[in-house]
């Protein structure tokens, strides 16, 4: 897909270094970013890729692409964590927000269902207590976790590089408005 209509990045080597800005590729200059994506896919840089195509994303659809992901790669919608999400995803409210965060707490730390709820506490709104005063996540927190969820997902299953590729093509597909 050429078209990345909900990214608001234009050029590769920018989200390049958002995404690490100690590794920004030169070739990725004046490159469009689904090109450099599409690059990074075909020299199979696949952990790059997820990487990247996380950080184009705004956190909602981040959110989104990372439960479809899951999804899509087997984990049943009936998972505690999946139907967290889902309720977020349906209304992302503070309170289904919190909701996700106490209820990833009560899991493992290793798991993509832990991930998924971290993911969707520190895609916005405060993270502090609510009877404290406000204090924002940095901004790309929502992306790392989402890429570390389909990550730990992928590689959690019997076939990781399928599921990685189902996982960048949903990317895909969540940034053309899909």
């Amino acid at each position: 897909m050429d078209t990345w209509t909900l990214s608001t990045w234009t050029d590769a080597a920018q989200l390049a270094a958002y995404v690490n800005p100690r590794q920004v590729p030169e070739q990725a200059r004046d490159v469009a970013p689904p090109a450099w994506f599409a690059h990074l896919r075909e020299a199979g840089e696949v952990v790059d890729a997820v990487n990247f195509i996380a950080h184009a994303m705004p956190r909602y659809e981040c959110v989104v692409w990372a439960v479809r992901t899951l999804i899509d790669i087997g984990i049943d919608r009936t998972d505690p964590a999946i139907v967290a999400a889902l309720r977020w995803i349906d209304n992302p409210s503070d309170g289904l927000r919190r909701a996700a965060a106490h209820l990833g707490e009560s899991l493992d730390d290793e798991t993509p269902q832990s991930l998924l709820c971290q993911t969707i506490f520190l895609s916005g709104g405060s993270i502090s207590e609510e009877d404290l005063p406000a204090i924002q996540p940095p901004p790309d927190t929502c992306a790392k976790l989402a890429a570390a969820t389909v990550l730990t997902a992928a590689f959690g299953s019997d076939e990781a590089d399928k599921a990685i590729s189902k996982g960048l093509t949903l990317g895909e597909t969540v940034l053309a408005g899909a």
